[in-house]
Formats: structure tokens, C-alpha cells, sequence
């Protein structure tokens, strides 16, 4: 299946902004599953652009814009091809289930050298008390499958919290999700991390999109609930394999990968500074997603953006 996506994001500024300079994760990762077929980054002004590696093997772009500017545009369209993710055999598969967790435990010191990042608190899941009682409540038996476990923390998560939009903020870290009691996609990902972390399996946060099932040709504007988040359990026999606390699932082909790091804020979609006079400026996200053969974005406008 093969998804072409538009993300378009636009920067309002009472006064003029200069020496903006930006770093952009929009450029679909590649997976066993996933392949990106096309790519195009613009941006309204033009301004300079460098692509570069991060530390989690992300494609990031650098954009600096120095002249004076009331409006930045970023555009990103992707041509993405998704193959039936092998996230679902490997969770029952016989091998992935003979491996239990003391089995599993017994390598930690191997593991904890070469997955410390993911397996160590960060900035927006610490590991604290409240999120330590949590754990004592679901924590594995020690002859559970592996997989079985982590399946079962993404759906214990899921039923366990509510999905409240704007209970908490891309800023926000497990404990708002714990306090609330509800959250958005961002949190059941960092809480899942959080309760798999402390039993010793090393997971990771994935931001992307979550393409809906729609007939081929009727893609629809579909705003910000195609943006998703999501997890990757480091499983012993299959490797990186995604789950989706928010629907308490196994990831499917309709979970388009963009980047993957320890919580939200080392994936951010843009990220950068601004020289201004003062004044407030506005972010606003355009986002499509419909079925496509050839990398044929249509013609942009910058005019046409919805607000």
C-alpha cells in the first residue's frame, strides 16, 4: 500500500521574523515494512537547507531563513510504501514465545551497554514514584513470554486511560497522563516506555501518522488526529517491533513511521529559534494523507492553507 502524505506547516508573526533557523524531522524513516519512495521538503520564504543524521539515525533537515518574513511555510510530501508489518506473527510467533523473562533478564548486562537510551529514564518519562507504584501493579512474571508481556502493557494502558485531548501538551511527561488520568497518543506512548523500561525491555517512542482505510483516489484533509504516536519493544527473537497503546494493538500497515527516539522530545516535527522585535507568532498544521501509485504531489499554494 502505498500512502502519499502533505504536511504543511505554517508560522504567523505579529512582526517580522529573521534568522530563523529550524531543524525538521518529516522525511518517513525506513523500516522492514516501510520504504519511502519520494520526498520534497520547501519552504515559503526559500531559505538554506542541509540534510544530516541524528543520533537515532533520524533524517533531519537544518533550515535558516535570514531575511525579514510575517509568515514561514514548510512543506513536506512523502510517497510511502507500507507492506503488511510482521508486528503481528512475531507476537505469537512460537520462538518469540519460548523466550520468558528471566530468559530474557539474564542478558541485561550485555543489553544495558548497548540499548542504554532506552532503557534509562529521559526527559519526558522519568522514572518516578508515581510511575514505580504503577509497576509494582503490572510488573511481568518471571516465566510471562516477553512479548506476551509487552502486549499486555499496551492494553492494560489503553484500558486503563482515557484518550482526553488537551488534558496535557507536547511538553508534558508521564506523570500529567498518572495525575489526569487521560491524555493523547504522546502519553499512552511515554507511559507504556515507562512501565516496559523498568522491567528491563528496552523501548523507544516513534512519532508518524496513522492513515486511515479509504478508498483509493478519496483522500480527505484529516487534521491533526492522523498526526500518531506510538511505541517499538525490543523483542528477543524479532527485534523492533511496534505497538499502539492507544488502541492497545500491534502496529499495522497503516502506521507510517517518521522517526523514532527515547520520548517525544528528542522527534519534535520542527524545532528552532527566531530573532523578532516582539509580538506573538501562531503555528498552524495542514496534514493529508491518501492512497497513491507515483510520487505526484499536486501543485502547492501557499494561499490555500487552512488556518
Amino acid at each position: 500500500m502505498r500512502f502519499l502524505i502533505r504536511h504543511v506547516t505554517r508560522f504567523e508573526y505579529d512582526k517580522p521574523a529573521y534568522q530563523s533557523h529550524n531543524e525538521v524531522r518529516l522525511k518517513p524513516r525506513p523500516s522492514r515494512s516501510q520504504r519511502t519512495l519520494g520526498f520534497r521538503l520547501e519552504t515559503v520564504p526559500n531559505g538554506a537547507m542541509l540534510e544530516y543524521r541524528d543520533a537515532f539515525d533520524n533524517t533531519v533537515h537544518a533550515i535558516s531563513v535570514d531575511i525579514p518574513h510575517r509568515r514561514l511555510l514548510v512543506l513536506a510530501d512523502s510517497l510511502v510504501e507500507r507492506s503488511a508489518p510482521e508486528n503481528r506473527s512475531s507476537l505469537d510467533d512460537r520462538e518469540e514465545r519460548d523466550y520468558t523473562m528471566a530468559e530474557f533478564l539474564a542478558g541485561d548486562a550485555m543489553r544495558a551497554q548497548e540499548q542504554y537510551d532506552f532503557l534509562q529514564e529521559s526527559c519526558l518519562v522519568p522514572f518516578s514514584r508515581q510511575l514505580k507504584n504503577l509497576f509494582w501493579m503490572v510488573k511481568p512474571a518471571m516465566n510471562e513470554p516477553v512479548a506476551d508481556y509487552a502486549r499486555r502493557i499496551a492494553a492494560w494502558v489503553r484500558d486503563q486511560f482515557a484518550y482526553e485531548p488537551g488534558t496535557t501538551n507536547v511538553n508534558s511527561d508521564l506523570n500529567h497522563i498518572l495525575s489526569m488520568g487521560g491524555g493523547v497518543c504522546q502519553d499512552f506512548a511515554h507511559l507504556t516506555i515507562g512501565l516496559l523500561r523498568l522491567a528491563g525491555i528496552p523501548a523507544r517512542y516513534v512519532s508518524g501518522y496513522l492513515a486511515p482505510k479509504v478508498a483509493r483516489g478519496q483522500g480527505r484533509a484529516l487534521g491533526e488526529q492522523a498526526s500518531h504516536a506510538w511505541c517499538e519493544v525490543l523483542l528477543p527473537a524479532s527485534g523492533w517491533t511496534g505497538l499502539d497503546p492507544t488502541h492497545g494493538c500491534p502496529t499495522t500497515d497503516s502506521h507510517i513511521r517518521v522517526a523514532v527516539g527515547r520520548d517525544y522530545a528528542d522527534v519534535p516535527p520542527l524545532r528552532g529559534v527566531y530573532r523578532s522585535a516582539g509580538g506573538k507568532q501562531t503555528m498552524t498544521v495542514a496534514l493529508q494523507i491518501e492512497e497513491a501509485d507515483d510520487f505526484d504531489p499536486p501543485p502547492f499554494d501557499p494561499g490555500a492553507i487552512q488556518q
